[in-house]
């Protein structure tokens, strides 16, 4: 009966997974583990589903375990632990495994004599372009820049996939897609049982993006519907509908503020193959846009298409080298100055999956300049694509798959810094290791080393994590080198003192956020050590979370959170066995009765966020304690009241049913 029941999980996960349903497919591979911890399989497909969802760092140890039950369970095992280490930006450790894997097709095809070498030569060079990814990504991520990246929260974002945003020139309207609750689509969810894309429109007001609303049922119809561009004054709206092997449509708004129904662009653009992405220069009258048909140099390329006197697109040329590769290129967005081009490309120097480039148009060669990437952390070992900037240059838009998102994928808003906003700033900077910023002392700089122990809090023994180091305010995450046993290391060149914060999170543990203060580089050696506790997870384990943070009198959640609560949506997820309460508390200021209400709708809020994220309802209870349950004296702000304020999460035993009740 125990074997039985995880191969019916299986079975039901398999089902899922084969109709694209990834995540419904994951959840049943989690609970056949549950049942059974050696289930080959299960370990395997689970470290795939993971893969093709988000959270793919996190893919390695099913993956692993399943080579270890049986090296044979699939001849691109050790290719995908490769890609989970890569993805989780353990680039060391990624290599490691594609060369394993490379000496596994070396091998296989020693043995098989009748192996086509063209293959054999076509997989060890792919192998080749992931390694190379890899040394680029520690090239990238050893030199962050200085982008200060923001989610948009949730008036525009959702725990759904949002993304693709477009921005006029004036920064105060966004149209972007999303997969979200309330598809106009048929019965409302496609076959991979997620919602059907609509379009929708934000407009910034007041200092902030307001709630964003469906744009109207004459764009959005029963199927997808996807927003790939925007002109630069807001009135013309480009779509992509998967129609005659996939086309570009226009809609233009009009004078009462609704959008015209849309039609084909231009028979010149659109083919029978695949246009999927567009930009418009600043004048409207050059097209760029993406195409697969055939001609280009590679699978996807960027086309350019003029305007002529009779207001029609003409034929479209190849934008061709330096920027299109025998590669895919994607995703063009020219910025307002008219010829400085961003785009995505997996066949420049990236660090895996498509990164995001520039180039430069010269109007004297009629050339453009050798593409250049944008740099980390804006490019990841992830998909990065469909980047916009504003009218000011200040500011860029694009979606991405973040700790602190609150779904599936997250619309940012990227500051970019000063030396950082045209192509020239970024060529100085290319990231090939900058220079540190020289002090006014002869002796040679010394960076900054911090040393990361992680110690069971039970025996103060070490043990391995998942750590990250990010910088107070920007997110900018530095780069780790693991040196020994749950030992980790990481290097500064910080020119003024700047606050991080150490994340540390193990399937079994409570996740832990420690602050540290790294100073300025100088003259002398500094080494700063941290050590790290984790407790181990169990029934009556109770502790605060000190990273949710709510709006003023209000139970609704600041953007600064969402880390904090990703981190225990997946520690939940990792550890179904466990039901959990999570409770509000306040001060003492102001009416009990009312302190007592804001604390159970603020706690609700926390279960609302993990169900959203598809954690069970009947795992959660919420509490509001108001005032009952102070830590600390409520006569002081700072050594009392402040710390009364918060959110506990306590581990339950038991068969809970969902609970959102006041006690």
């Amino acid at each position: 009966m125990y074997a039985q029941v995880d191969k019916d999980l299986v079975a039901e996960a398999d089902a899922a997974y084969n109709i694209g349903a990834k995540s419904l497919a994951l959840d049943n591979y989690q609970l056949a583990l549950k049942a059974n911890p050696d289930n080959v399989r299960a370990n395997f497909m689970a470290g795939k589903s993971i893969l093709e969802t988000i959270d793919k760092s996190r893919a390695s140890k099913y993956l692993i375990r399943a080579y270890e039950l049986d090296p044979n369970i699939s001849p691109d095992i050790l290719l995908l632990i490769g890609q989970s280490f890569q993805f989780g930006k353990d680039f060391d450790n990624a290599i490691t495994y594609y060369e394993k894997h490379k000496q596994r097709i070396e091998a296989d095809a020693a043995l098989n004599k009748k192996a086509k070498k063209t293959t054999i030569k076509v997989a060890l060079a792919e192998i080749d372009v992931k390694i190379a990814q890899c040394n680029n990504g520690k090239k990238y991520t050893n030199d962050p820049l200085e982008y200060a990246i923001k989610n948009l929260g949730d008036g525009v974002n959702t725990g759904f996939a949002d993304y693709a945003p477009a921005v006029n020139k004036d920064e105060n309207l966004m149209i972007f897609t999303s997969r979200r609750e309330g598809s106009t689509g048929i019965g409302n969810v496609d076959k991979d049982l997620q919602f059907f894309e609509d379009i929708y429109i934000s407009e910034f007001k007041d200092g902030a993006w307001q709630a964003a609303k469906n744009i109207g049922t004459n764009i959005n119809t029963e199927y997808h519907d996807a927003s790939i561009g925007l002109s630069g004054d807001g009135k013309e709206l480009f779509l992509y509908k998967d129609e005659n092997g996939g086309d570009i449509y226009v809609s233009r708004q009009k004078n009462d503020g609704t959008w015209s129904d849309p039609e084909p662009i231009s028979s010149n653009v659109n083919s029978t193959h695949n246009e999927n992405s567009v930009s418009i220069s600043p004048d409207g009258q050059t097209l760029f846009f993406t195409s697969d048909r055939p001609g280009g140099k590679g699978g996807i390329d960027i086309y350019i298409s003029k305007l002529d006197k009779r207001g029609q697109w003409s034929k479209p040329s190849n934008i061709g080298a330096p920027i299109n590769t025998a590669a895919d290129e994607d995703g063009p967005f020219i910025d307002y100055d008219g010829k400085t081009l961003y785009f995505s490309s997996r066949g420049h120097e990236g660090m895996g999956g498509y990164d995001i480039f520039v180039s430069e148009f010269d109007s004297t060669t009629k050339k453009w300049s050798e593409p250049v990437n944008i740099g980390y952390p804006i490019n990841t070992p992830d998909e990065d694509i469909y980047f916009v900037k504003s009218g000011d240059r200040k500011f860029g838009y694009y979606a991405s798959v973040k700790d602190g998102g609150l779904g599936e994928k997250d619309i940012y808003k990227v500051a970019i810094p000063d030396n950082l906003q045209n192509y020239d700033k970024l060529k100085v900077r290319k990231i090939e290791g900058k220079p540190i910023a020289k002090l006014d002392t002869p002796a040679e700089i010394k960076p900054v080393t911090l040393t990361i122990q992680i110690l069971d809090e039970l025996n103060s023994s070490p043990m391995d994590a998942i750590v990250a180091v990010k910088s107070s305010g920007d997110n900018i995450e530095a780069s780790i080198s693991k040196v020994g046993e749950g030992i980790y290391t990481c290097t500064f060149n910080n020119i003024t003192e700047k606050e991080y914060t150490i994340a540390v999170e193990k399937n079994g543990y409570m996740f832990k956020n420690v602050g540290v203060t790294i100073p300025a580089v100088s003259a002398q050696v500094s080494e700063i050590n941290k050590n790290v506790i984790l407790s181990k997870l169990q029934i009556g384990f109770k502790s605060i979370l000190r990273n949710i943070y709510f709006d003023s009198g209000k139970a609704s959640l600041k953007s600064e959170s969402y880390e904090e609560l990703n981190k225990l949506e997946r520690m939940l997820r990792e550890n179904p066995q466990y039901h959990i309460e999570i409770s509000g508390h306040t001060d003492k200021i102001g009416d009990p009765a009312y302190n007592k209400k804001l604390s159970q709708q603020r706690a609700n809020k926390v279960i609302k966020f993990l169900i959203d994220k598809g954690i069970e309802s009947n795992r959660l209870t919420a509490v509001g304690y108001g005032e009952k349950k102070p830590l600390a004296t409520n006569d002081d702000e700072l050594e009392g009241r402040e710390i009364n304020r918060r959110t506990e999460f306590e581990i339950k035993g038991g068969d809970l049913q969902s609970s959102h009740k006041e006690q």
